[in-house]
């Protein structure tokens, strides 16, 4: 732990801090006595010590209160030598109040048109089929609601609902629609995102799953019958007859074991297994 010469911060200070993407702002208030000469860095990592606290209000609009004084001393923050005057920084406080105003608008707004589409979704008769709740995100009521949806939408077709685990639910069938076609009806039941910037899983409560629930995770699965894969078959060597013509026929039993990956399709850089898998995933059983 060394000692580093600090200058005191003044009010009007501009500084920048390098977190959520780097943003500028100015130091407006300042609460306590400042004691650069106590402050101490910690191997470069970060710092201690002083007994101030700042106010920052940021060209963004965003202000951040009560900021410790070795906090703005430390790595993640640079302090310039400009100061802004009493009209600048008026300015910067009546932009952080409009911005706020507006935020807190657009959220009443979005709050009342979540409640809005809320109410229709409740009296909406293409929904009446399904049984109402609290937003349960279990499993229980998605998946019974998941069902129902499935067999309006493809009646006939055989379809497993299980609720694997807690907030999670597994699709599969034989045949019949493609995955394409589930995921685009049971979708909204999903109410799981994930953002791969923060790598955080999160969960979205949509005005539909609010009322006839939902899961974090929703998985879909189709198994394809050997006449399925047959079709396939058949439509690969129909689609490519030009580059198949020396490539004698597989049977399903060569597909269903993977005898065809080492297949090359002469002209494409494709093989065989992969044209007929694509093709049995797009047909529609």
């Amino acid at each position: 732990m060394t000692s580093t010469t600090i200058t005191p911060v003044v009010i009007g200070t501009r500084l920048h801090c390098i977190l959520y993407g780097g943003r500028e702002g100015t130091v407006y208030a300042i609460h306590g006595e400042q004691r650069p000469d106590t402050i101490r860095s910690l191997c470069g990592i970060g710092y201690s010590g002083g007994s101030a606290t700042f106010d920052v209000v940021f060209d963004d609009g965003s202000i951040s209160n009560r900021l410790p004084e070795a906090i703005i001393h430390g790595v993640q923050w640079t302090i310039f030598d400009d100061v802004w005057g009493a009209n600048r920084i008026a300015a910067a406080l009546a932009y952080a109040e409009e911005v706020t105003a507006n935020k807190t608008a657009a959220a009443a707004a979005e709050k009342a048109a979540f409640a809005a589409e809320v109410a229709r979704l409740k009296e909406a008769p293409e929904w009446a089929h399904l049984t109402q709740g609290n937003g349960e995100r279990d499993g229980r009521l998605a998946a019974a609601n998941v069902r129902a949806v499935l067999k309006k939408s493809f009646p006939g077709i055989k379809f497993s609902v299980r609720k694997q685990h807690h907030s999670s639910i597994g699709v599969s069938w034989e045949d019949g629609p493609t995955v394409a076609q589930v995921e685009d009806v049971v979708s909204a039941f999903k109410g799981g995102r994930f953002d791969s910037m923060q790598d955080l899983a999160s969960f979205e409560t949509s005005p539909f799953i609010s009322i006839f629930g939902g899961v974090q995770y929703l998985s879909t699965r189709r198994e394809e019958s050997d006449a399925l894969i047959e079709r396939a078959i058949t439509q690969v060597f129909t689609d490519y007859a030009g580059n198949l013509k020396d490539t004698p026929r597989p049977a399903v039993e060569d597909y269903r074991r993977g005898r065809l990956w080492s297949v090359p399709v002469p002209l494409i850089q494709d093989d065989l297994q992969s044209l007929i898998r694509t093709a049995a995933y797009q047909l529609v059983g």
